[in-house]
């Protein structure tokens, strides 16, 4: 059972209400969900400026670095362009113009000018800050195999990374060879899959996996980088795992009870073990919806369900962030813990709080735009991964945009 213990400075609450508002109150409404995802689309597409300068950055995106044309999947316009082409494909959204183009062009100027360079160790081959999503990316929008090659060698290249996490790390070029693998069914990609995740479960000697990154090390416990994103690289692929898969899983399940915080409205995992934490984030990145969203794939289990339920109990309570509307660490982040859920259960009542997320998050970007006087152009911060839920939202489907399904899955 996990345990029932109250944490934080607000009061016993598993979370910091300041961080977040009321929900918006405008019900759910498909046509107007499809407005809003052509209004984002309209937005970028007038925005592209042209495959050598893409977009213009977010200020809160940059912290700090030099205001260059970034190429990568998080923030940069390999994500914005993969999200438009996936609009495009579904028939929700106008095709951005030069969309080919810019993807043939995505790698090569990124290697021509690096991105993140002063960060230690820097994120060459990742998938979100690096070349494995750029390369992903552009054969998701290209599909005539140019990229894989250089692909393999990256996912390759980072089956050893010494972050162990999602982000720059091997679970996440793990999850670019599974998409390859499911997509094509060529041997080389279960290969370099398992190579990754010999070395990520070799590496896993305690309770959760230790991450070397930014020049520290410590134990995140959530999806952006820590174990939910290592667990959900190896829970994705159990197949691959053999008679290894329901060991793996029992594992998993372990430390996600030993590890939540419950209360009467849900429950709540801290951003790290062993260490005091100023801040209990629901967000994607750390906290109850990236542990729902990344563990949803466990076995149907009474107390596996019950913690998971109760994760999205807690985020539906504390309501959406008032960060920002993005993936990571916001609104529409959020709200796929309970297309995770409705996937999982079956229950309606997890669609209709996404649904209501997914329109408090569109009337979020709306809002921003009018203040900014233009989007906020990447997928993982930004006003595309909006889109993105949105059309979740209507189809009912929980995939996490670009770590699950990152290929089009009509080629």
């Amino acid at each position: 059972m996990a345990v029932e213990r109250l944490v934080g400075g607000w009061g016993g609450m598993l979370y910091d209400p300041a961080e977040h508002r009321p929900l918006d109150t405008r019900r759910w409404s498909e046509t107007e969900a499809r407005a809003s995802i052509e209004r984002i689309a309209q937005d970028a597409i007038a925005a592209y400026r042209g495959a050598e300068r893409p977009w213009p950055n977010a200020a809160e995106d940059l912290e700090g670095e030099a205001d260059v044309p970034y190429r990568n999947v998080y923030f940069g316009a390999a994500g914005v362009a993969w999200a438009l082409d996936r609009l495009a494909r579904d028939a929700v959204a106008p095709e951005l113009p030069g969309v080919q183009e810019l993807a043939q062009r995505l790698h090569a100027d990124y290697l021509e000018t690096p991105e993140l360079t002063a960060l230690e160790p820097p994120p060459a081959a990742s998938l979100f800050f690096g070349e494995s999503g750029i390369l992903l990316a552009g054969e998701a929008i290209l599909r005539d195999g140019t990229p894989l090659p250089a692909l393999a060698a990256c996912v390759r290249r980072n089956a050893t990374h010494p972050s162990l996490e999602l982000c720059w790390g091997s679970p996440g070029t793990m999850t670019a060879a599974l998409a390859l693998w499911r997509h094509y069914g060529d041997d080389r990609w279960r290969e370099v899959w398992l190579a990754s995740a010999e070395h990520l479960l070799a590496e896993w000697r305690e309770l959760v996996w230790v991450q070397d990154l930014y020049g520290s090390r410590q134990r995140f416990v959530g999806a952006g980088h820590g174990f939910a994103g290592n667990a959900f690289a190896l829970l994705s692929g159990s197949d691959l795992l053999g008679e290894r898969a329901q060991r793996v899983a029992e594992r998993v399940r372990s430390v996600l009870i030993e590890l939540a915080h419950v209360d009467r409205e849900g429950a709540q995992w801290l951003p790290l073990v062993g260490a005091e934490s100023h801040r209990q984030p629901i967000q994607w990145c750390h906290g109850a919806p990236g542990m729902v969203i990344s563990l949803s794939h466990l076995p149907r289990e009474h107390e596996t369900d019950r913690l998971l339920s109760a994760g999205g109990e807690l985020t539906w309570a504390a309501g959406p962030l008032r960060k920002g509307a993005g993936l990571c660490h916001g609104t529409a982040g959020n709200a796929y813990a309970f297309l995770a859920l409705f996937k999982r259960s079956g229950e309606e009542r997890w669609l209709e709080r996404a649904r209501a997320f997914a329109m408090d998050a569109a009337a979020e970007v709306d809002r921003a735009r009018a203040r900014r006087g233009r989007g906020r152009y990447s997928l993982y911060t930004g006003d595309l991964g909006v889109a993105l839920l949105l059309h979740a939202c209507l189809t009912g489907t929980a995939a996490f945009p670009f770590l699950e399904e990152a290929l089009d899955r009509g080629a």
